[in-house]
């Protein structure tokens, strides 16, 4: 018998994803199990692609020995077939939201309303337990490539079709979702740029995994709301396009070459991205 794999955590297979899960984290974890196998039977056929999952749901004591990062509740994705989430809410949720008293009473309202609890607090978990399907993504270029860290022409534009995996999966699959989903982007974009240190898409580019959490925050909402707009004007075909784009591309293209491309071969929408960024 060969020896398991993650010998500290509880497996819990299904059609789909592989899952484990940390023993005090069971609930959350067949949440996160039913969200990822109908993302799966959403994006296996919009992309045509098969997808190999496998999903870890830790606990902080579990974190760092499966990802090699101390800081727990970042979803992420750790090889081409694995991404980790949280299975207990994180400080770092707390760390992102912006307190209710400096947003205008509209925006306040908003956030009570997506995310509020009993005692008046915010609890992001709703929204950041969505995320897995924006991981989910990752893992389908990935492996579509055949390489962890494959030639594509930009971060952003990575980072931007995982956001549009997960808002056409929650719009087609989970619409109820959807305030849930954003709201927090909204939130961020509110609260302006002034107090931010990075702002364009060369910034993230250049930094990417080196800028403080609440900076790169800020992009991911960017780049969320920029989905949202590309869903609505394009609709999945464009989340399509820009996969077989994305798939076939081996070389970093010059600014001009790119936007053409995505406008010409994807949809006007994204190519604005690229050319109106931030707006």
């Amino acid at each position: 018998m060969s020896p398991k794999l993650y010998p500290n955590l509880v497996e819990l297979p299904g059609p789909y994803v592989t899952l484990y899960f940390s023993p005090n984290t069971e609930q959350r974890a067949r949440e996160f199990a039913n969200r990822c196998q109908r993302a799966c039977q959403f994006l296996s056929p919009t992309l045509k692609f098969e997808a190999e999952i496998c999903v870890l749901v830790l606990a902080p004591e579990h974190w760092q020995e499966c990802t090699g990062s101390p800081m727990y509740g970042v979803p992420q994705t750790i090889d081409q077939r694995t991404l980790v989430v949280a299975g207990q809410n994180s400080e770092l949720w707390t760390m992102i939201t912006p307190p209710l008293a400096d947003l205008s009473p509209a925006v306040a309202q908003a956030m009570q309303v997506a995310y509020g609890q009993p005692d008046g607090s915010i609890d992001l978990a709703a929204y950041m337990n969505l995320l897995a399907v924006h991981e989910m993504g990752h893992l389908y270029l990935d492996q579509a490539a055949g390489t962890f860290d494959f030639n594509l022409p930009r971060r952003w534009l990575v980072e931007l079709f995982c956001q549009l995996c997960l808002h056409a999966y929650a719009a087609i699959e989970e619409p109820e979702q959807l305030p849930r989903l954003e709201t927090f982007p909204k939130t961020i974009m509110a609260g302006g740029v002034a107090h931010l240190s990075y702002k364009t898409l060369d910034d993230f580019e250049r930094l990417y995994a080196d800028m403080e959490p609440p900076n790169f925050v800020w992009y991911l909402c960017q780049l969320h709301l920029a989905a949202r707009r590309i869903f609505d004007a394009g609709g999945v075909e464009t989340l399509q396009r820009l996969w077989q784009m994305l798939i076939q591309s081996n070389e970093k293209l010059p600014d001009e070459q790119l936007a053409l491309r995505l406008r010409t071969e994807v949809h006007p929408a994204v190519e604005h991205v690229l050319t109106r960024w931030p707006d």
